[in-house]
């Protein structure tokens, strides 16, 4: 089939538009992927990541490492764009930074109404219940420790237990415990005093090192015993049975203790009976997923699932984000990396709490409003010192500079200090959760992968070594002030 001068081929009944607009898709496609991020009219280009993470010495080329550079250039930014509006961030909403501290002090003043333990107790009575039940003795020991490889093989554990048992058997020969533990120990703290870690009680130490060393008679040495630290060797030194006098305080408040919780857990048992707390099936696995993407943009319905139900309400997805984006930052990583039962016992709280805040509620306990205003005025001040300590508020302009340039060369150069490692992380998820909500932002996810791409194409082609791995910027810097990403008391 021929065609005039001037046409091309295209296959019979597609129509024409389509292929205008597959060119409009690739042309947004490539436009996307040449910016990283966006927020509030300020753009992190792809080149700028990785201009950054191709330097020597810079962070790794890794997908997750990107997101949270790009995650917290957007904090940065928002912050940033607010504070050149509002200096002393007097109108920026802190409600969801500051409602867990105020939900907590709820609780605890409706549990301190409700629940009223019987703590008076008698000199006469507390002696009588010592004598009853005498606690038990603490022990002195000496321990020499060798720590297993992490995975350790077979024929590595065997090979370490017969050399535990070698150090008993010279030990007990006669040979110094205090000479062997500082040769042999990797306790780096108790080798140097010959191994001695000093008297301890019941319920101190992890039980299988507990239970040798409570067996053992003074100078006995113990056969070689398996902890989750490693492989030990005991020599208990000395033992002591504690006197009422001596331990009268630590006592009586040992009694106070186990009768608040067990009034607590009396307490708690019935509410879970009345209200009918159930933790859903699923919901542990969808919080471990939460917390791995805990900026996660979730649709209606999938916000809306319930995790936690109990009788008049529930806890949903759209709620545990919110307990991961404002509270200490490193929330999400920890509740990625636990166990499920941990999780469970979690989101079974996290209902206990929600059902705790609508009986103060009906019981009309309130916070004072002096109290709230107070916690708010220094939370806005934390923020002031913490933008300050980052310098991304009152920056000065350069020459020709308006402010959206000082703003957009100042986070550039902030992420540059933190590639580097010249720069602690200063956390704002907790203030940039309220502003994601009231100004525009997005992060392309297929600009990380081109940026890691990018990045992998460059130091290949210029022969440049591969960064050495360092920590992904998700914790905070020590001199941050709590405020921001915690609210916990």
């Amino acid at each position: 089939m021929t065609h005039p001068p001037g046409r091309t081929s295209r296959p019979l009944g597609r129509p024409a538009k389509v292929i205008v607009f597959g060119v409009l898709t690739a042309l947004w496609a490539c436009e996307t992927e040449s910016v990283l991020a966006r927020a509030a009219g300020h753009e992190l280009t792809v080149d700028h990541v990785v201009e950054m993470l191709a330097r020597e010495n810079a962070m790794p080329n890794q997908a997750d490492v990107v997101d949270a550079l790009a995650n917290l250039w957007v904090d940065y930014t928002l912050v940033a764009v607010s504070a050149s509006e509002d200096p002393q961030f007097t109108t920026i909403n802190l409600d969801a930074l500051l409602q867990p501290q105020f939900n907590q002090e709820i609780i605890n003043l409706y549990m301190n109404s409700v629940l009223r333990p019987d703590t008076a107790i008698s000199e006469e009575d507390l002696r009588g219940m010592w004598e009853a039940d005498p606690p038990d003795d603490s022990v002195r020991v000496q321990h020499i420790l060798l720590a297993l490889p992490d995975p350790a093989t077979q024929a590595q554990v065997d090979s370490l237990l017969e050399f535990a048992a070698q150090l008993k058997v010279r030990a007990t020969k006669g040979e110094s415990f205090e000479a062997l533990a500082g040769q042999y120990s990797e306790d780096s703290g108790s080798a140097i005093q010959g191994g001695d870690i000093g008297f301890f009680s019941v319920g101190v130490m992890v039980p299988s090192f507990e239970e040798a060393a409570f067996s053992m008679a003074v100078g006995e040495v113990s056969d070689p015993v398996l902890s989750p630290l490693g492989l030990h060797v005991i020599k208990v030194t000395d033992r002591k049975a504690p006197s009422f006098e001596a331990a009268r305080d630590s006592y009586r408040d040992s009694i106070i203790l186990g009768r608040l919780l067990e009034t607590d857990s009396i307490f708690f048992a019935r509410v879970d009976e009345e209200h009918e707390i159930e933790v859903e099936t699923g919901a542990v696995e969808a919080m471990r997923q939460l917390a791995m993407n805990p900026r996660a943009a979730l649709g209606a319905r999938a916000a809306s699932r319930t995790l936690v139900s109990y009788r008049g309400g529930s806890y949903s997805a759209s709620d545990a984000l919110l307990l991961l984006n404002t509270r200490q930052v490193d929330l999400p990583a920890q509740l990625a990396a636990a166990p499920d039962e941990a999780l469970l016992e979690l989101l079974h709280t996290l209902g206990q709490e929600e059902v705790l805040l609508t009986r103060a509620a009906e019981a009309g306990i309130s916070l004072a409003e002096q109290h709230v205003d107070s916690l708010d005025l220094l939370t806005r001040q934390g923020l002031v010192a913490a933008t300050d300590e980052l310098g991304i508020r009152g920056i000065p302009r350069l020459a020709g500079e308006t402010a959206d340039d000082a703003i957009a060369r100042t986070l550039i150069q902030i992420l540059r200090e933190l590639t580097a490692g010249t720069l602690n992380v200063v956390p704002m998820s907790g203030v940039s959760w309220s502003l994601r909500r009231e100004l525009d932002w997005d992060i392309f996810q297929s600009a990380i992968g081109a940026t890691v791409e990018r990045v992998d194409d460059l130091m290949g082609s210029t022969g440049m070594a591969a960064p050495q791995p360092v920590v992904v910027p998700t914790v905070p810097a020590p001199a941050t002030p709590p405020v921001l990403d915690s609210t916990q008391n």
